[in-house]
């Protein structure tokens, strides 16, 4: 970055020698009859152009950086997607292990990512609806990567709630998935799968008990539209039925309260990221309360697939500057 450094600085130098000279040329035609009041506009429509070229300078510094870490994660003309689609082999293997070792790298990563999925598109074929586009195999690929980039927690939202009406299809698929194990070094990974009234602990050792105080490699949360608003409303309903039936009073509604009758199957708090894989500008109905601190990315309509999305979002989201208040 030294010589982007050096680079920024000439430039910066040269807007200012123009703008210098051109504040001088208008001294110059001054002396030929123009009045201060004049000079004064030529400084201040130099200093605006100043301005608003050092602005453009810094945006395209900022892409640039942007595609530099994008390039660093996918060196060599890295293709991340076949690198867990793709049967193992030396090359694949040594591949998988520097993008892995390069996302261990970054700077900082988040504890819970969130990952907002586009509705299921359906067809008709032969008198019968079909769907497009299976959520199956996208939280198969977002558990995998997730598992790839050591993140704990990912939580997957599908507004139509298409993810939590497939729960059993996505319990079979992670039980049985290659694609997570070539994800956890060839282990077979323990993954605690949980939607909105259910939470099943798919182990390696299924047959065993779970352990107390057991956890597992990745929590995995299937939310949809019903985690929202209405399950505020729900809430509300419930705790004005009980302090009716003077079994809570009105002194002990706190926000722990809430938050605890809010709280995630899979114990899930705030995401640091969320990732929007979908083409609406707006985040669609998404739990309010699960956005305080998040950090939005809109996957590139130019990414390859889940994977090349993820690294991109976990790139951006390393770069962030965080600085809390007192």
């Amino acid at each position: 970055m030294g010589a982007g450094m050096q680079t920024l600085a000439c430039v910066v130098l040269t807007l200012l020698l123009a703008a210098v000279a051109r504040v001088g040329s208008a001294s110059n035609s001054n002396s030929d009859g123009r009045n201060k009041r004049d000079m004064k506009q030529q400084l201040f429509d130099g200093a605006c152009t100043l301005a608003l070229r050092s602005a453009h300078l810094v945006f395209a510094i900022h892409h640039s950086f942007q595609k530099w870490v994008q390039c660093s994660l996918t060196q060599a003309g890295l293709d991340v997607q076949e690198l867990l689609d793709a049967n193992d082999t030396d090359a694949i293997m040594e591949r998988r292990q520097r993008l892995s070792d390069c996302l261990a790298s970054l700077p900082q990563r988040p504890e819970h990512l969130a990952v907002i999925l586009p509705e299921a598109r359906v067809r008709e074929c032969q008198g019968m609806q079909r769907l497009l586009t299976s959520c199956v195999d996208d939280v198969e690929a977002l558990c995998a990567w997730t598992l790839l980039a050591r993140v704990p927690r990912l939580s997957i939202y599908t507004r139509d709630d298409s993810a939590g009406a497939l729960f059993d299809s996505i319990a079979s698929r992670l039980r049985n998935s290659k694609m997570a194990a070539r994800a956890f070094n060839g282990r077979t990974p323990d993954i605690c799968l949980g939607s909105k009234n259910r939470t099943e602990h798919l182990r390696a050792d299924a047959d065993a008990p779970v352990p107390p105080g057991y956890r597992p490699d990745i929590h995995i949360s299937l939310w949809s539209r019903e985690h929202g608003y209405p399950s505020l409303v729900k809430v509300s309903q419930e705790l004005a039925h009980k302090v009716q039936c003077n079994m809570l009073s009105s002194s002990d509604i706190t926000e722990n309260l809430v938050a605890d009758y809010l709280r995630d199957s899979a114990g899930h708090r705030h995401p640091e990221l969320l990732l929007l894989c979908d083409e609406l500008a707006h985040i669609p109905e998404f739990p309010p309360w699960q956005l305080q601190d998040v950090e939005l990315v809109q996957a590139d309509s130019s990414s390859s697939g889940i994977g090349d999305a993820v690294c991109t979002a976990l790139a951006s989201y390393a770069k962030i500057e965080k600085r809390w208040g007192k």
